[in-house]
């Protein structure tokens, strides 16, 4: 079975908050700190785990239409061959609960994706309202939960539905949970809904099941290095001309840390659940269970308030976790891994054969007596994006020049003896950190650099920027046609230097575009001086320059959230059935009812404070 959380950071520290997780997966199980999201934003990092695919192939790269959303997803036919048909194929039942992909709600939850014997999904506008979860179970009448937190809920279907299949024990089964913890809020401001403009949407903090509400009182977010860094010389423009925090900001940064923490204990409960119902129908001894996020979070980091998006560690390198058999218990696994080698890993467990389409990953080595030979060797990745960014402290949203210019593409190349992340991005800035000397990524070293190190990286850029199948594995074979080398220490041998010297290629993005275009994205000769050369801000379609570009991304966004919750179809008799009569108290400003209050009162696993 596999559990992914939404927004949960690895480099943050959520993971010493969760207790039962540790019990349960990291001491019984092997964590893998180099696993890594190869587009951080939520709905591109799923599709990707379902089709083992980079988002420039199966082109999903938004959270929203047109170049994202749940209607995209099938237009485009991706549920007719990912993850649980071939499971399917290869004799499992499969099961889906929590948030599948934005855009799956009122207007289409009869139209469910392929490949599912029970796919029980959150629907907007509710998927990140969490004391107002609303489910369809197989296209049925969506079913309103009023008062429970959302993780409970999810943890009660995934009880059922382990028992009912357990009872039967005919099939192996695959479960696939997703809680939206986490996630900052979404909510709206009337209900029932009766929106009609973006300014009944409400944005806030994660809000947690009320018996965790009093946990890290004192908890404030990692003063690590980059915190609200002083010097930010070096990085993208949208960066460089942000004002330092202020004292009431990162007060409330602190406040949301603490509120994710509370917010994932229910995550932390539902996986201490479903492995005893798992012991208690004997079957344990005999499951694999896997742990991840869809992308990783920043709170602070590099004068940035809270989200995504970025290339940077905190937003791509996530929790990944395994037990099962023959998985080593207590371990530690360097090997490195992205998301896209998710769906060839349980295909390898479950004995699938390989699927007609090409998959860009290859299986993880799980097991204690996986050897890491040639083939399996894979130290360098790609990292993309085509979104705006945006701060989700909504309350703290300051002016950010230039916030359209947040497309990207990186190499990331993590060894045991060194590490980098090199990025271009659509305006001509190139960024290049040395992480083993400079792990927060404080130090552009693009200027100074080695020209060899740097004719390498250029060289598996272009190599990685439209790579398929086994050359997104093994880019340096694509490379050189041959196996020449491996790995970049195999490249940077002197008698490879003649062949770069000829052969000097480096990716530039013309303009920066809100989507994914494959012309958009020029491979362009160099001279042998690559370095050091002029930077150039290109204007191009969908970029607007200076002050405007924040009003107009947040415009966009919130005019996407817009049409996501609008439309006089929820105001339809058949759709209020939904909503039964409730007894509100308030909470958080959230009206919570009796029931909720009660299970607050529920004795307390933790005692932190």
């Amino acid at each position: 079975m596999g559990q992914c959380t939404d927004d949960q950071d690895q480099r943050m520290g959520s993971l010493e908050y969760l207790p039962l997780i540790r019990k349960h997966l990291i001491e019984k199980g092997t964590i893998f700190p180099n696993h890594y999201v190869t587009t951080s934003i939520c709905c591109p990092s799923r599709v990707s785990i379902l089709r083992g695919q980079l988002a420039h192939n199966h082109n999903f790269t938004d959270v929203f239409a047109p170049h994202g959303g749940y209607d995209r997803f099938l237009e485009k036919g991706l549920n007719e061959e990912y993850l649980p048909k071939w499971l399917q194929a290869a004799g499992y039942d499969t099961y889906y609960i929590g948030k599948f992909l934005n855009g799956y709600g009122l207007d289409n939850y009869q139209q469910t994706p392929g490949g599912w014997n029970i796919f029980d999904a959150l629907i907007n506008p509710w998927i990140y309202d969490y004391f107002h979860s609303v489910f369809s179970r197989n296209g049925a009448e969506p079913r309103h939960y009023p008062g429970w937190h959302q993780v409970d809920v999810i943890a009660e279907k995934a009880l059922d539905v382990l028992e009912s299949h357990l009872k039967s024990k005919e099939k192996p089964f695959f479960l696939y949970l997703a809680p939206t913890a986490p996630h900052t809020t979404v909510y709206l401001s009337t209900f029932p809904p009766d929106a009609t403009d973006e300014s009944d949407i409400i944005i806030t903090e994660a809000l947690p099941a009320v018996r965790h509400q009093h946990l890290f009182s004192t908890v404030k977010a990692p003063r690590v290095p980059n915190f609200n860094t002083a010097n930010v010389e070096g990085k993208p423009r949208y960066i460089n001309q942000l004002p330092l925090l202020n004292d009431s900001t990162i007060e409330t940064l602190d406040r949301w840390y603490r509120q994710r923490l509370r917010t994932l204990q229910s995550v932390d409960e539902l996986l201490d659940s479903v492995v005893k119902t798992l012991e208690e129908n004997g079957v344990l001894d005999n499951t694999y269970i896997f742990l991840t996020a869809d992308n990783g979070y920043h709170i602070g980091t590099h004068r940035l308030n809270a989200g995504k998006t970025t290339p940077y560690e905190e937003d791509v390198n996530v929790p990944f976790i395994v037990r099962g058999p023959g998985v080593k218990k207590g371990a530690v696994n360097d090997n490195v891994n992205t998301h896209t080698d998710i769906a060839t890993t349980l295909l390898q467990i479950a004995g699938a054969s390989l699927p007609p389409i090409e998959l860009d990953g290859i299986p993880i080595p799980i097991h204690e007596s996986d050897s890491i030979d040639d083939e399996a060797v894979y130290e360098s990745f790609n990292v993309e994006f085509w979104r705006p960014v945006v701060p989700e402290v909504c309350k703290l949203l300051y002016n950010i020049p230039y916030a359209l210019e947040n497309n990207y593409r990186s190499v990331r190349v993590v060894a045991p003896d060194y590490s980098f992340l090199y990025t271009v991005w659509c305006t001509g800035h190139r960024e290049l950190y040395n992480h083993t000397a400079d792990p927060y990524q404080l130090h552009n070293i693009y200027e100074t650099v080695d020209g060899r190190v740097l004719q390498r990286l250029d060289a598996l850029l272009v190599a990685l920027h439209e790579c398929k199948g086994k050359t997104c594995s093994k880019p340096w074979e694509y490379i050189h046609k041959a196996k020449h080398a491996r790995t970049l220490r195999d490249a940077l041998s002197p008698s490879l230097d003649p062949f770069y010297e000829k052969h000097q290629h480096r990716l530039r993005i013309n303009a920066c575009l809100d989507h994914y275009e494959r012309e958009n994205e020029i491979v362009e000769s160099t001279t042998s001086e690559v370095h050091g050369s002029s930077r150039l801000v290109l204007q191009g379609q969908g970029h607007s320059q200076g002050q405007d570009d924040f009003v107009v991304a947040q415009n966009n966004l919130n005019a996407r959230w817009g049409r996501a919750i609008k439309g006089k179809r929820y105001k339809h008799p058949r759709v209020r059935k939904i909503f039964e009569p409730r007894t509100d108290i308030e909470e958080y400003g959230v009206p919570l009812t009796v029931e909720e209050v009660k299970l607050g009162l529920k004795p307390n696993a933790y005692d932190y404070d």
